[in-house]
């Protein structure tokens, strides 16, 4: 495990001595005051084994990078830290602000995620550059770093951290040398692929799946999942598996042969990765390391979403005096991959004799391994024959949709309230229909993609930001089509309600139903009306929203649904 520092810098020198707004086009450096709150915070890490600090280019950031380092620890630049660009309101006193811009000053008040100063950018799009350099300064380390940036750029990695809405980002405390830190996990990975296939009739790390070998998507979820170094054991044509395994790494890859793969057991391949790690943690490079994600080669459809879920249960456990050892996810009752194996286990696994495989060993742990109920029937599909192979590609071709069986599955295993279900229903119900009479006038919307969309849409309703929340959920899954439907199922993008598609079906679908009764527009909204008619700010972005659903029904309308088309008088519904 290592720890993540993230840091602002200190006090700048103002123009004049007075605040300003200030982003990334002024470029000013640390006051006196500034260097010393720097200097006091050094103290704290004296002892934390700082390998790198990453900082924004700008030079107050720069100064207080240098003088944490004190030219002992690497510093490292990375321009995506760099603070929100407040366009034209950079360099002027919020008071010039208020004045020279009283409506955008409002507006910015009323969506702070989503306003966008003239010439500028909003938090939502600064927050997706910041969390794209953090990701990567994660994937590209091991042990502890600082992270020094701007308050604006550290409250949206803080409040994706702490699951706040991105709205309220200004409640949270960033004072200039402000430290807020968080301890990750650091997983590796491993792939047996030393076999000979000789069921299959095709050799299985290169056979190809939806235009990506097995191999290579493998690696390529193991390392979306976060996993870093990972470990390859080859044998029949190693080579060739090699070369497509690092074409797909992007990251640190290690290959071990087994030159015996035809006289020896797959549990001779899986002993020589289990070596390896364990002589790994005991290394500077690999101390941090946690655990060892663990799959052979012929499960290549697993998801991310069953990754997450294993650290999920992984660091729950952590704390506990008998912790899991070996976490095992299981679909319908049936075992499945990847495995998530704790390095404290790696010696009593190598133990083991040989008999039963891997299986065999781990189960020799008893209640240290964890059964995972899942909902990701790919952990489980092998493919160990051609007809294993033919379910694989089917599954592949159509796992961007989830089917009825599969949303209602979802739906249960994420606990949805019955009374959220019953409304996901209703929306399907609805917005089915209006694809329908849509298509009987020449639309080709596709009806399958519409109803997942509609029964998915509130999956992640107790989640803040549900619809952001639910569409990772469904993308980490694989559903990707569907997860898009229910990203916009809120908020949908402006430029886009006069076209006619099957996000902008699900989106009027939801504000025409009201928990499981069908409503108009306008009674929608009117009862939210009377809510906010005190609070002009609040009011004001419901008429936009309310505007916007009405752009979206004239939409419908205009391709041909009406409420009779198989609607509210046919099946004695009515609002």
């Amino acid at each position: 495990m290592r720890t993540i520092y993230l840091v602002r810098h200190g006090k700048p020198e103002f123009p004049g001595g007075s605040k300003l707004c200030i982003g990334c086009r002024t470029d000013i450096p640390l006051s006196d005051e500034g260097k010393n709150q720097i200097a006091q915070i050094r103290e704290q890490f004296a002892d934390k084994e700082i390998s790198c600090i990453y900082t924004s280019p700008l030079i107050r950031c720069v100064e207080s990078a240098r003088i944490l380092s004190s030219g002992k620890i690497p510093v490292k630049i990375v321009n995506e830290l760099r603070e929100i660009d407040m366009g034209d309101w950079d360099g002027l006193s919020f008071e010039e602000i208020r004045r020279l811009y009283p409506e955008e000053y409002e507006a910015r008040g009323r969506d702070m995620a989503g306003f966008c100063p003239p010439g500028g950018e909003s938090f939502h799009a600064c927050q997706i550059r910041a969390l794209s350099a953090l990701a990567q300064i994660c994937r590209e380390t091991r042990g502890n770093v600082i992270v020094l940036a701007h308050a604006g750029v550290n409250r949206t990695l803080i409040a994706r951290r702490e699951k706040r809405k991105l709205g309220g980002l200004l409640e949270i405390p960033q004072p200039y040398g402000a430290v807020y830190s968080w301890s990750e996990r650091i997983f590796d990975g491993m792939i047996v692929a030393a076999g000979l296939s000789s069921r299959m009739g095709g050799f299985k790390p290169l056979m190809d799946l939806g235009g990506k070998t097995f191999i290579a998507r493998e690696i390529q979820t193991l390392r979306s999942g976060g996993v870093r170094d990972i470990a390859v054991i080859t044998g029949h044509r190693a080579d060739e598996v090699e070369e497509a395994a690092r074409a797909a790494s992007q990251g640190d890859i290690h290959f071990l042969r087994n030159d015996r793969y035809e006289q020896t057991k797959m549990f001779d391949s899986v002993r020589m990765g289990l070596e390896y790690f364990e002589r790994k943690s005991h290394t500077p490079e690999g101390k941090s390391l946690d655990g060892i994600f663990f799959l052979p080669v012929d499960v290549p459809l697993f998801t991310q979403f069953t990754m997450e879920f294993e650290k999920w249960r992984f660091e729950s456990d952590s704390g506990k005096e008998t912790p899991g050892e070996v976490y095992c996810p299981y679909y319908e009752g049936a075992p499945g991959h990847p495995l998530l194996i704790r390095v404290s286990a790696l010696q009593e696994l190598l133990a083991h004799d040989g008999e039963r495989g891997l299986k065999g060993a781990y189960e020799r742990l008893g209640e240290r391994v964890i059964h995972l109920d899942v909902t990701d029937r790919a952990s489980v599909m092998d493919a160990d024959t051609k007809e294993d192979f033919c379910r694989l590609q089917e599954h592949a071709a159509h796992r961007g949709i989830p089917d009825e069986k599969d949303c209602r599955r979802l739906l249960e295993w994420f606990r949805t309230p019955e009374n959220t279900a019953a409304h996901c229903e209703a929306v399907a119900d609805l917005a089915e229909e209006m694809g329908e009479a849509c298509n009987r006038q020449g639309a080709k919307l596709d009806l399958a993609l519409i109803r997942s969309g509609a029964l998915l849409h509130d999956i992640a309703k107790a989640e803040p930001e549900h619809a952001i929340t639910g569409a990772r959920w469904l993308s980490l899954l694989g559903h990707d089509r569907t997860a898009e439907i229910v990203k916009d199922h809120m908020e949908f993008p402006e430029e886009k309600l006069g076209d006619l598609t099957e996000s902008l079906i699900v989106y009027l679908a939801d504000k025409m139903v009201k928990g499981q009764c069908r409503v108009t527009v306008e009674e929608r909204f009117a009862d939210k009306r009377e809510r906010f008619r005190e609070n002009p700010d609040a009011l004001s972005g419901l008429e936009r929203r309310y505007g916007n659903a009405k752009r979206a029904e004239e939409t419908v309308r205009k391709a041909g649904w009406t409420e009779n088309a198989g609607g509210q008088e046919e099946r004695g519904i009515t609002g």
